[in-house]
């Protein structure tokens, strides 16, 4: 793998955002009908709500959603809130991505076309109070614009001092690379451990269902080939070992379902085995830190 001097020459770093109106006015004392002296000062008022809490659980749902789908198509990055993904897999993920924007912004629409209803319904839920609510309510254009998805792709690399500038900048250049250059390395390792971590839960699973004479399902045996899958999309690192195990596993059961376990012990004790195999690679964590130092020779922020 050979550097172009952009950092982590194989990822990109993306940051997803999902924004919709909060719908929420801070409470008041008058708004309970007391007085801002009678409030005891060891209570903390809260907000009136605008809408109905449904309509924030969809909101919320959809997000996640997108968020989850990020998530596991990527490693943590340093950056709170930023993850890093292969770029060959930029264009897939975008893809999706797009998708979930039009599910997200379509119910959004849904939300401001049924706006007025919506109010019309609080006003006739809470007449005593409607007066206190009304003035926290946006037009629809505004409202409209209050909800938005999109996300941010950037390169990894250091920031580049520009020619001729002071030594003391030059200096603070040269030491903010320096831990971002310990950063990435400590990125990698846990991006590793990362991956490594969702394959031992899978083939444990499996292992602990076929040595306890549980039920295994089709479903089981498909989530050790999703997770392999998923693996190999990740695996940028050189992570081989697991990568092996989990392939002989994989070509083991493929094939294999349910009734072919049922009755079958002796096929039953080898997929354990070949599974304990997987987790005791994926569970050694020793050798982290030299697929990270090996993975570190594309790392190049000078």
């Amino acid at each position: 793998m050979k550097s172009n001097g952009n950092g982590f020459e194989e990822m990109v770093a993306i940051q997803l955002n999902t924004r919709s109106w909060p719908g929420q006015a801070k409470l008041s004392a008058e708004d309970l009908g007391l007085k801002e002296n009678e409030v005891p000062e060891i209570f903390r008022l809260g907000n009136k709500r605008l809408y109905p809490d449904e309509w924030r659980q969809v909101f919320g749902q959809l997000g996640n959603r997108a968020r989850n789908y990020l998530n596991d198509s990527s490693y943590p990055f340093v950056m709170e809130y930023v993850r890093a993904i292969p770029k060959r897999n930029l264009a897939r993920v975008m893809e999706r991505l797009e998708d979930l924007k039009s599910d997200y912004l379509a119910k959004a629409e849904e939300f401001v076309e049924r706006y007025e209803a919506i109010k019309d319904e609080w006003r006739a839920k809470y007449p005593d109070i409607w007066h206190r609510l009304a003035p926290h309510y946006p037009t629809c254009s505004q409202l409209r614009r209050k909800f938005d998805f999109f996300w941010t792709v950037f390169e990894i690399k250091g920031a580049e001092v520009k020619e001729g500038s002071a030594p003391e900048i030059i200096a603070a250049y040269e030491q903010a690379r320096t831990e971002l250059q310990e950063r990435y390395q400590e990125m990698v390792e846990e991006a590793v451990v990362y991956l490594r971590k969702k394959v031992v839960e899978t083939v444990q699973n499996l292992s602990a269902r076929l040595k306890e004479g549980r039920i295994v399902r089709n479903d089981t045996l498909e989530s050790v080939r999703r997770v392999e899958d998923w693996f190999k999309d990740l695996n940028i690192f050189g992570d081989v070992r697991v990568e092996e195990s989990l392939t002989q596993l994989r070509a083991a059961i493929n094939g294999t379902d349910y009734e072919d376990l049922k009755d079958n012990e002796a096929l039953k004790q080898q997929l354990a085995g070949l599974a304990d195999q997987v987790a005791a690679a994926a569970g050694k964590l020793d050798d982290v830190s030299v697929i990270s130092g090996n993975y570190k020779r594309c790392i190049d922020l000078s």
